[in-house]
């Protein structure tokens, strides 16, 4: 039985993710998903830069101004309402079309979140005395007997990651194998299809220095003075611009240095964003210098 295609459109804050995801549902008949994690909360429409009502009109979208800034919500809480979405929108004949930047949200939905059990110092200092009395291979010799697949994946000198296999085990009675199968995604019931939008790197800094000074005159300042008479949650809290913005209104910086900081550290985010992109060798890099048009039919012809 043929797979359905479950689409990805991912890449760094300001290269467009948002418009050629819309352009990409209205073509094929799909719904998008945000897989950004600030896009969630309502009232905070500047600060993470919503789809607009232009975006929300032309295609349905999910996970989208849905939640107050005073609840918190983790990678796992959108894993298990994405997988939800997903089934409801191929039950219906359309297409779940993700778009966002929160690579941490893509990876718990795509292929599981790992529960990792907190550190056992004592075990930990009891192993690194046995691998520098005896040698690293004692240890791999030790994880091997135990979960030989994960020990197969580790070299034998890589002793960090060994010595935490063996304390999930000591901790847990579990290996990271049993672990890494309770907490297996969704890459194996549907048809992936990652698409990074991908931009010269002055022109996608250029692109973010733009957003901010459009965020500024958006209104950003009164957005987030209003936010922080609320009991904003840690996950919201996180949100690029409050830290800034906060800064400005208790004086402790003027107008034109929140702007300078902001957009320092919106560069420092896509630049992170990029590294997290690029290691997963199933995302087809696609050229995001162009009209939205351009790139959606550059996908379309990759789909077919």
């Amino acid at each position: 039985m043929r797979k359905t295609n479950i689409i990805f459109i991912l890449g760094p804050t300001s290269s467009g993710k948002s418009e050629v995801a819309a352009e990409l549902a209205v073509r094929i008949g799909g719904e998008v998903i945000s897989c950004d994690s600030m896009q969630i909360y309502k009232d905070m429409d500047i600060i993470t830069q919503a789809p607009n009502e232009e975006l929300l009109s032309k295609a349905e979208h999910h996970l989208v101004k849905e939640i107050s800034p005073e609840e918190e919500f983790s990678a796992a809480q959108f894993a298990a309402r994405a997988e939800k979405l997903i089934e409801n929108i191929i039950s219906r004949g359309r297409t779940p079309i993700f778009a966002g930047g929160t690579g941490l949200y893509v990876k718990a939905l795509v292929d599981g979140l790992f529960e990792s059990p907190p550190k056992d110092n004592d075990f930990r200092d009891k192993l690194e005395k046995e691998a520098a009395k005896k040698g690293p291979e004692y240890l791999h010799a030790k994880l091997h007997d135990a979960d030989p697949e994960t020990a197969e994946r580790l070299h034998h000198n890589d002793t960090k990651r060994i010595i935490r296999a063996l304390e999930v085990i000591e901790l847990t009675g579990k290996t990271m194998t049993d672990k890494k199968i309770e907490t297996e995604g969704i890459s194996e019931k549907y048809n992936m299809m990652f698409y990074g939008l991908n931009l010269p790197r002055e022109l996608l800094y250029s692109k973010i220095n733009k957003r901010v000074d459009d965020m500024f005159e958006q209104g950003l300042v009164d957005e987030v003075k209003r936010l922080s008479e609320k009991e904003i949650g840690i996950t919201a809290d996180k949100a690029l611009g409050i830290k800034e913005i906060m800064s400005l209104l208790s004086g402790e910086i003027d107008l034109e240095t929140a702007k300078e900081e902001l957009k320092k550290n919106t560069r420092r985010y896509a630049k992170r964003q990029m590294t997290w992109f690029r290691g997963d060798d199933r995302i087809v890099w696609i050229d995001a210098d162009r009209a939205s048009g351009e790139i959606v039919e550059d996908i379309l012809d990759k789909l077919k």
